[in-house]
């Protein structure tokens, strides 16, 4: 199976789509059994009860189930697409393949997600965006107006889900190994941030509602009280999946030698974002399972450049096996 999914033909470009219909196909047939996070949100994702966020996510709430998944489906594939767009625009795993987008889709199916919209996936399309324009500052350091998106996009996925505040230290990490920085480049970074919000905050200001948002956006930063994150108690099977993905995290960081310096500092990157990720997950109160979506993006380099250079075939089938199990697994309790 991998031989075909690492190749750059039509037929496996024409597949990822198709295969990620299949398996959120499967989620809208089976959406799985765990118990609601909260009562608030759309049952599943615990929101604050107040501000913009809130309004809108409550109003997909009344979608049908299909109307709830099929953006995620598309958000999921667009995120996918631009994941080997970057490798392949920079060349970060030294070949062309589309693996990269398979094996995102297949991670993230996996961990038994509900897949139901959840600001979250938009925030974390936003974080690959804003990971493309640091990539594109390794030969171009002083294009302050890519630096400035890179500051941007992340801003914009900082406003859309707020907890993407506490992995901000990973694109500013980033942004230390690929460039060589200078004051003007912190100041362009930070000024791009914090536009999204300084925009917002103007129109919030001129309708009266600006102290109201704001302490909704401090609200999604609730320190949880000591204990597991609330989806993983309900669901303690998460935890297992957590466990053999780190399991193959560590195979597979141990086994890293990719000899490209820009790939090795976006590994880097990557695992500063899945720490503070986790971090996040752990602390604070109102993140719960649509964190995962966010936590594979920066597995899914890792762990595809490890499948390429890979020479025991038999391990590469035992990790796709494995989350193959997975998905079985949450598809079939779903029916319990």
């Amino acid at each position: 199976m991998f031989g075909f999914i690492r190749s750059i033909s039509l037929s496996v470009q024409v597949m990822i789509p198709v295969i990620g219909l299949i398996l959120f196909g499967v989620a809208f047939v089976l959406p799985g059994s765990m118990a609601p996070a909260d009562p608030f949100g759309n049952g599943l994702y615990l929101l604050p009860k107040e501000g913009w966020l809130y309004s809108f996510w409550m109003g997909i709430d009344r979608w049908p189930l299909w109307a709830q998944i099929l953006p995620s489906y598309f958000t999921a594939l667009l995120t996918a697409l631009l994941l080997v767009s970057n490798d392949q625009k920079n060349l970060l795993i030294g070949r062309r393949s589309y693996a990269m987008a398979f094996v995102f889709l297949f991670i993230l199916a996996s961990s038994g997600h509900y897949f139901l919209f959840h600001p979250a996936f938009l925030a974390g399309m936003m974080m690959v965006f804003s990971q493309r324009f640091l990539l594109d500052l390794y030969k171009h350091e002083t294009d302050y107006s890519v630096v400035f998106l890179v500051g941007f996009t992340w801003g914009v996925a900082v406003l859309l889900y707020p907890p993407v505040l506490v992995i901000t230290p990973a694109i500013l990490f980033g942004l230390l190994l690929m460039v060589s920085t200078s004051w003007r480049h912190w100041a362009v970074v930070i000024m791009g941030i914090a536009i999204p919000a300084l925009l917002a905050g103007i129109f919030w200001y001129l309708i009266g509602d600006l102290d109201y948002q704001w302490d909704t956006f401090l609200s999604w930063f609730q320190i949880r009280n000591p204990g597991m994150p609330a989806f993983a108690g309900k669901e303690p099977f998460i935890l297992a999946w957590l466990g053999i993905i780190l399991v193959w995290t560590v195979i597979a960081s141990l086994k890293y030698r990719n000899p490209k310096i820009q790939s090795r500092q976006l590994f880097q990157s990557n695992f500063l974002w899945f720490f503070c990720g986790a971090l996040a997950a752990v602390f604070l109160e109102t993140v719960t399972v649509e964190i995962l979506w966010l936590m594979v993006i920066p597995l899914t380099y890792l762990m595809t450049f490890w499948l390429l250079e890979l020479r025991r075939g038999w391990v590469r089938d035992l990790f796709f096996l494995s989350l193959l199990a997975s998905f079985i697994f949450f598809r079939i309790r779903g029916l319990l």
